[in-house]
């Protein structure tokens, strides 16, 4: 971890159990987990973790690389490596909803909870630019409806995100965004 220069060490220290004690409660809780747990993980008081590190935004950009970098990084890896603009764009919606299924920060990162979370929305960004790409190619190879945008796929990824951490959510939801995806099709499956 980077050192702030002009930091104490006690004060350093403190910073590093803040972004450590950040990540693990932000990545089993979500990114709306009460900072009082981050605090009282890291070992320090609530008026240490605003003193050391500002705002929930704060937060979450300072761990963001280690909380989503890495997983949004080989989604991308492995959407690339499927051989076909289909194969791409289906990976790319299966991983991001099985993603944001299997953790609740990312699932609040891709549903833009915390929009003054600069490095956060970044990185969102970035996926949803690579979306976009694989919706263009799909277009171009003739096998993705012209009517399928890419806010058709950004609605499906917040219909996914919304539904997969709802209690009362349907339980055929999964279902259903598949079949919207599914409709979209204009070819036969080739992979």
């Amino acid at each position: 971890m980077t050192t702030t220069p002009g930091l104490r060490r006690d004060a350093q220290a403190n910073l590093e159990k803040l972004r450590a004690a950040a990540l693990a409660v932000f990545s089993r809780r979500g990114l709306s987990a009460p900072l009082e747990d981050i605090a009282r993980e890291a070992g320090v008081s609530i008026g240490t973790l605003y003193n050391r590190v500002g705002s929930r935004e704060e937060l979450i950009d300072a761990v963001v690389d280690n909380l989503a970098g890495e997983k949004l990084k080989a989604l991308r890896e492995r959407t690339l490596e499927a051989e076909t603009p289909r194969a791409q764009l289906e990976t790319f919606i299966t991983e991001m909803i099985d993603l944001q299924l299997s953790d609740p920060a990312m699932n609040d990162a891709m549903l833009r909870r915390y929009p003054d979370a600069v490095l956060l929305i970044n990185a969102c960004e970035r996926s949803m630019a690579l979306g976009a790409e694989l919706v263009q190619n799909a277009h171009d190879a003739g096998a993705l409806s012209e009517e399928f945008t890419p806010d058709d796929l950004m609605t499906v990824l917040w219909m996914a995100g919304m539904a997969s951490h709802d209690p009362a959510a349907p339980h055929g939801w999964r279902r259903v965004v598949d079949r919207s995806v599914s409709a979209a099709w204009t070819d036969q499956p080739n992979h």
